[in-house]
């Protein structure tokens, strides 16, 4: 962080200079401004601009528990130390329904006020993926040498836009990036179910503007997958040029798009006409 930066409160990222920052603050990073771009807003203008204009001035939503798990997860692995500090298995407290059961409880809250509790059974299960994660060949050794929650920040050439990203781990010299993933299905062709699903191919996209403007060498983008159900089996994956192009294509699309709404600041959702539908293709069959 440059020094008028850290002088000062933390600005929006919009005010902050373009390049790859180590040192954005979760909150900040996350911070919905209109007109900058990152992956969720990308998804949501896929949508419509309506759906997106909603997102970026809405509150807040509150955290669902697979969202808290897999924050957990990607701290765990990503930043062990920062684990350590931030999260605690619940403890075991007795019958709360006893006085001396409630007072062992505060006292132990009261004396650890910053870190989130994990349920055990979730504690157990996100420290055997990490354990999945690190004893496999090729996963295992791409978690070194790096820095985790890398924020890219840049101006997209082609359509002026202030842009974002935070890569979850990021080996410069290896131009390396990996993005951690849970999944139900860490095959390959679970896994191609869900970059369609989550447009992780988009995501790749705008990743890769990121590294073109900035004049940083990408040379791969992977995927490691875990699945979060015994035997927690890992994978590793990357997109082939087909995927590349079509996220390319959605990620401009998406731009584009909101180009045209910030000037002329219209805002719509979907056509207005009688839409007439098909059956999906899979339940047209017995």
């Amino acid at each position: 962080m440059n020094a008028q930066l850290a002088a000062s409160p933390m600005p929006p990222l919009s005010q902050w200079p373009a390049g790859l920052h180590d040192d954005v603050p979760p909150q900040i990073y996350h911070r919905r401004e209109l007109g900058v771009v990152n992956n969720g807003a990308i998804k949501e203008l896929l949508r419509t601009p309506a759906h997106y204009r909603a997102w970026v001035v809405g509150a807040e939503q509150p955290d669902t528990p697979a969202l808290a798990f897999g924050r957990a997860l990607h701290c765990l692995v990503l930043e062990p130390q920062h684990f350590a500090r931030e999260y605690a298995e619940h403890p075991e407290f007795g019958d709360l329904r006893t006085k001396a059961a409630k007072e062992a409880r505060d006292a132990w809250m009261a004396a650890h006020p910053d870190v989130e509790l994990v349920a055990s059974d979730d504690w157990q299960r996100m420290h055997a993926m990490r354990d999945a994660v690190m004893a496999h060949p090729i996963a295992g050794k791409l978690f070194t040498g790096g820095v985790a929650e890398s924020t890219a920040i840049w101006t997209d050439a082609q359509h002026g836009l202030v842009c974002k990203a935070r890569m979850d781990y990021y080996v410069a010299s290896r131009g390396l990036v990996i993005d951690l993933k849970s999944t139900d299905d860490a095959s390959e062709h679970g896994f191609a179910a869900s970059i369609v699903r989550y447009h992780y191919h988009v995501q790749h996209a705008h990743y890769a503007s990121a590294f073109q403007s900035l004049g940083h060498e990408l040379r791969a983008f992977l995927f490691v997958a875990v699945e979060k159900s015994e035997p927690y089996a890992v994978a590793v994956h990357c997109i082939d040029a087909d995927a590349e192009g079509r996220g390319m294509e959605l990620r401009d699309r998406a731009m584009s798009r909101l180009n045209d709404c910030l000037q002329t600041d219209t805002w719509p959702s979907y056509e207005p006409t009688i839409h007439r539908l098909a059956l999906p293709r899979w339940a047209l069959n017995d």
